[in-house]
């Protein structure tokens, strides 16, 4: 039998149960310094541990209750994060996720059919993203999945010896995030090269922001103008009600755009076109101004040119026709209220046509320029030079415009064209002929003024040219009946109210009729003007000359083509050419199609060209001749021996017949100097191989002399007037019948 534990012994093991239970529940209700051994033998141990075992008990259920509730306020939060996110053991095996998981990455799968199944099962970006799910290095790495943009973090969870226990991934979306970062970037871009300036200051009017084009318009640098006001760049070219008119705009309407003239850092004045915007936060507090201006140099100075050119003449940058106007209508107003005078002088060039006809437009032009340039040297400051058109050029002479001083400049101008014109290699003679018209005395507006100045100006061209004429009411009678004439004349060639007279050239040494000459006459035509010698002037200078040399041609063949049918034994008819029909590019090529259209053959055809047409373009006209020579069409010299020039264009042109002037037989046999001259004609065409024609016959006496000294041919009155086609025909016809002599 085991003996008996003492008191002691007890009460030591009491103690330390009680210490084991202190060490377990960590309370008791009496303190361990109140633990005395009456205490201890007093305590009921069992109930102690039953009280604290309890007390332990509501710890537990309040720290579970807690624990619960912040386990659902994680739930909460980790299901509506916007973000996918999900909880992987180190087999890959998901241990967790989040809603937007279940929806975005697994297919709208539930969490729990989602639980256990391994990423490769359920995500097919699984394997792109191993990767960053191997790192796992806590940092953003962006991929694609499904087409949109996302950023993925994968972060390693340890256990408290420090092991890897799972792996937690965060997939975000930020397909939005990175069309803003691409639309940032290209704003960025655009605010950076786009040529206009932006430059955007704070409320307070200081530059916070400005993009290169503002340093390039400017010329001050980045650092020059951030902080500062843009007041810094301006002209002083605005008055102060410019900009409060400016800012009552952007005040009141939150824009304004206009034209502002800046000054650059070099001084340099440059015109913007520039628009000023207000930004405002959401409480609608101001907070920038956003200026973009745009550099227009370039624009005032083609709106400049522009403005020049509608008012200038192209080619000698000479004021045009709308311009000098202009200043013409202010001119008399002024020169009326001041009673003063003004002076008009309309300047016509001469021959410049012929030079332009037969060397070509570009040295016509050049031509044109030089007189420009010699006219602006020759009057006043105060004066005004204008080209109309073409030739013609006017000069205002607006202060001292007394006749005399009108004359004086006329005068100069008359002197100085006649000085030949070098244009390149060549050297021109041209002249002008100058009208003059003063205000009042011959016209109170600008339309009478320059329309009298221009009939001078024809009057002093009919003068002979190279002179000046004052304008007189005369002039107006005479200009009138030349306006009727022209009218009339393109009436005429329009309805072809023309005829053909034939005079018959006559073979001496044969007896025979040998070609006719077509002549045009106008029966119904100005009483005053139906003469060649008035009209055909008048067709030349408005060229009507043109249509109606077609018509003349083209008659005449077909009348020499009826002729032959009808067996009349007439070799070609002759027609006159003028130096405005030759001059034509096409005219060898129209004669030969009137050939064709008419049926008659080359040798048919005889033109006759006068000394003075040949000898102003010896060149052109030597080509245009071969190639008709090449369809065996003839050429005559008409009035051979008229002219001033050298025999040496005779060798260089294809020529068949030299006719002799009227003026050189109108006095033979009795005056010995016309007897030399023909015979001296009648030689040169002998040594050359050509038929001499002498025109004007009226007697048998000229004849006689004329066949004495070999001529080969004649005609004039002696043998007919000119006549129509039917009665030319019964001429010819009669003169086979009777060979007699003629």
């Amino acid at each position: 039998m085991e003996p008996k534990p003492s008191r002691q012994e007890a009460l030591r093991y009491i103690r330390a149960k009680v210490d084991e239970l202190l060490g377990v529940i960590g309370t008791l209700p009496l303190r361990p310094e109140e633990l005395d051994d009456q205490s201890l033998i007093s305590l009921d141990p069992i109930g102690i541990v039953a009280d604290s075992f309890r007390l332990l008990n509501s710890h537990l259920n309040t720290t579970i209750e807690q624990l619960k509730i912040a386990q659902n306020e994680i739930r909460s939060i980790f299901d509506t994060v916007g973000a996918a996110i999900v909880v992987l053991d180190l087999q890959d095996r998901i241990e967790d996720c989040n809603r937007r998981a279940c929806a975005w990455l697994f297919n709208d799968l539930p969490r729990a059919a989602v639980i256990g199944k391994t990423a490769q099962e359920l995500c097919p970006c699984a394997e792109a993203l191993h990767e960053i799910r191997s790192r796992a290095d806590g940092v953003p790495h962006s991929t694609t999945m499904e087409g949109r943009d996302v950023s993925v973090i994968a972060t390693r969870i340890h256990d408290d010896a420090g092991h890897a226990a799972r792996t937690v991934m965060l997939f975000s979306d930020i397909t939005e995030q990175k069309k803003t970062e691409r639309d940032l970037r290209l704003y960025a871009e655009v605010f950076g090269q786009i040529a206009d300036g932006i430059l955007i200051t704070d409320a307070d009017n200081r530059i916070v922001e400005i993009n290169d084009a503002v340093t390039r318009i400017t010329g001050y640098t980045r650092a020059e103008l951030i902080g500062r006001n843009p007041g810094m760049l301006g002209s002083g070219l605005h008055e102060a009600p410019f900009y409060k008119s400016l800012w009552r705009s952007v005040e009141q309407h939150g824009y304004w755009q206009g034209e502002i003239s800046d000054r650059r850092k070099d001084g340099q004045v440059i015109p913007l076109l520039q628009s000023i915007s207000a930004a405002h936060d959401p409480a609608g507090r101001l907070t920038h101004h956003i200026a973009v201006m745009r550099d227009i140099s370039s624009i005032k100075e083609a709106q400049t040119r522009l403005d020049f050119l509608a008012h200038h003449d192209l080619l000698t940058e000479l004021p045009n026709r709308l311009l000098f106007n202009d200043r013409l209508c202010h001119a008399i107003e002024r020169t009326a209220r001041e009673r003063n005078q003004l002076a008009l002088l309309f300047i016509d060039l001469d021959r410049f046509k012929n030079v332009n006809d037969s060397l070509g437009h570009q040295i016509g032009d050049l031509l044109l320029v030089e007189a420009a340039q010699r006219l602006r040297q020759l009057v006043r400051r105060a004066d005004t030079v204008s080209r109309l058109g073409g030739d013609e050029f006017v000069v205002l002479m607006e202060t001292s415009a007394t006749h005399l001083a009108a004359v004086r400049l006329a005068e100069k101008i008359v002197a100085a064209f006649q000085q030949p014109f070098q244009i390149g290699d060549l050297e021109l003679h041209i002249g002008c002929s100058i009208g003059i018209t003063l205000f009042p005395d011959d016209g109170e507006d600008a339309t009478t003024l320059m329309k009298n100045a221009d009939v001078a100006m024809y009057r002093a061209k009919e003068a002979g040219r190279a002179g000046y004429v004052r304008y007189s009411q005369e002039h107006s009678a005479a200009m009138r009946l030349k306006l009727e004439l022209d009218n009339a004349l393109r009436t005429a060639v329009g309805k072809q109210s023309f005829e053909l007279h034939f005079q018959p050239i006559i073979d001496i040494g044969k007896r025979r009729v040998a070609a006719s000459e077509a002549l045009i006459r106008w029966p119904t035509g100005p009483a005053q003007a139906r003469s060649p010698d008035l009209f055909i002037p008048a067709a030349e200078e408005t060229r009507l000359i043109l249509p109606l040399g077609r018509w003349i041609i083209g008659e005449a063949l077909r009348h020499q083509r009826r002729w032959r049918d009808q067996g009349l034994p007439l070799d070609y008819v002759s027609v006159n050419i003028s130096m405005v029909q030759i001059a034509q590019p096409d005219f060898a090529e129209q004669i030969i199609a009137l050939l064709a259209e008419t049926g008659t053959a080359g040798p048919e055809l005889q033109i006759e060209l006068t000394e003075n047409v040949l000898i102003a373009d010896t060149e052109g006209c030597a080509q245009v001749l071969s190639r008709l020579r090449e369809h065996g069409i003839r050429v005559a010299i008409d009035d051979f021996g008229t002219g001033y020039s050298s025999l040496s264009y005779l060798k260089r042109l294809p020529i068949d017949n030299l006719k002799i002037d009227r003026s050189f037989v109108r006095d033979i046999p009795g005056d010995q100097n016309d007897c030399a001259i023909a015979a001296a004609v009648v030689g040169l065409a002998r040594t050359l191989g050509l038929e001499a024609i002498a025109e004007g016959i009226e007697t048998v006496e000229q004849q006689d002399y004329l066949a004495s000294i070999g001529c080969d041919k004649m005609q004039g009155y002696l043998y007919a007037h000119p006549m129509p086609a039917p009665e030319f025909e019964s001429f010819v016809i009669g003169h086979i019948q009777s060979r007699g002599r003629p």
